[in-house]
């Protein structure tokens, strides 16, 4: 799917007297837009061709940069399931039409994902379909008081065939005092003649360790969570619930393997901590401006941290959310939801 044409600026601009640096160029074909803050020792790179995304965040750690989302700025061909830090929209997980997951079976094949909506059927790949669009670099630049970003995107004729409404998804990326803010702003098409439905969340993922010279089995999670939503294969949720916190911290290896745990019952703003005891920690929050009720997920951790990567993707959503009716933000026609992203660095000597 396309979205528009990207303009090519191989340009540099830096805030005077200022540690903000925002570059744009092109890389393999694509275009990358950097942001640096170079007191603090934080960069990051969006891709606005491969769905807008976060592909880079680099931390410098005893005078070396070190790479912290897994497969960063590699487009080359992969099995990886995972890389970067994709937005899903407008679903996260999978979505299966009652009657095909009732029949669903433990080692079955999956079949095509698909919901209903007013009576009519639409095809919605896993976790949406906005990552794999050719989103739109509106600006970059840096100022005295931080470097940013702008990319959006708008529906499409084929956007229709997955979901049948209008409208405009902005993402602005602001640098910071070292800490990194993602705001999304999804607006519904005043033309619309009901309200927008979707799930949101980011598969943000992190190659572990980060240390040069770590191990993943080092590496510990915090996060406040209370509950923790129950599935079934292949990841729909059964209604029930248990009680499950990442307080005190736990090592990441103990986590369910390529299974996902999703977290919910946060007191505030869901935040989590991954931290490499030989490097530093990252955290990671969320808040949006309106919040569905229970069932929805706020963390939906998954990975293998012996292949390399962990994902702690905030989400605010559920499996199977368009058909179950569940974990879903309505927005009026014309109407604006706004979520934000919030990821720093902690710990580094």
């Amino acid at each position: 799917m396309r979205s528009g044409l990207i303009p090519l600026i191989p340009l540099l601009i830096s805030a005077q007297d200022t540690p903000y640096r925002a570059t744009g160029s092109e890389t393999g074909g694509l275009v990358v837009v950097r942001l640096e803050d170079t007191a603090a020792g934080v960069e990051a790179a969006i891709v606005p061709a491969k769905g807008g995304e976060l592909a880079s965040f680099r931390v410098r750690h005893k005078g070396e940069w070190v790479e912290t989302l897994y497969r960063a700025l590699d487009y080359s061909p992969s099995e990886a399931a995972v890389a970067r830090a994709p937005l899903l929209w407008p679903a996260t997980g999978r979505n299966f039409v009652p009657a095909v997951a009732a029949g669903l079976k433990p080692g079955a094949p999956e079949p095509n994902t698909a919901y209903l909506y007013r009576g009519r059927k639409y095809p919605m790949p896993i976790h949406g379909f906005v990552r794999d669009m050719e989103w739109r670099l509106d600006s970059f630049r840096a100022t005295g008081e931080g470097a940013q970003a702008a990319v959006s995107l708008v529906d499409t004729p084929d956007t229709r065939r997955y979901y049948p409404f209008g409208f405009k998804i902005n993402a602005t990326y602001s640098l910071k005092d070292g800490v990194l803010e993602t705001q999304y702003r999804v607006r519904a098409s005043g033309l619309n003649s009901n309200d927008m439905i979707f799930s949101i969340g980011n598969h943000i993922t992190f190659r572990v360790p980060f240390a040069p010279d770590g191990t993943a089995d080092a590496m510990v999670l915090m996060s406040p969570s209370s509950t923790e939503i129950l599935k079934r294969p292949p990841g729909l949720p059964t209604g029930e619930t248990r009680a499950r916190s990442f307080v005190p911290a736990v090592p990441i290896s103990s986590i369910e393997r390529l299974s996902a745990v999703s977290l919910t019952g946060y007191t505030g703003d869901p935040v989590m901590e991954l931290r490499d005891p030989r490097a530093f920690g990252l955290r990671l929050s969320h808040r949006a401006s309106t919040m569905p009720a229970q069932p929805v997920v706020l963390f939906n951790l998954w990975g293998d941290p012996a292949g390399g990567f962990f994902s702690p993707e905030p989400w605010v959503g559920l499996q199977n959310s368009l058909n179950l009716n569940q974990g879903l933000i309505q927005v009026k026609p014309g109407d604006l939801f706004e979520w934000t992203i919030r990821l720093e660095p902690f710990g580094r000597p």
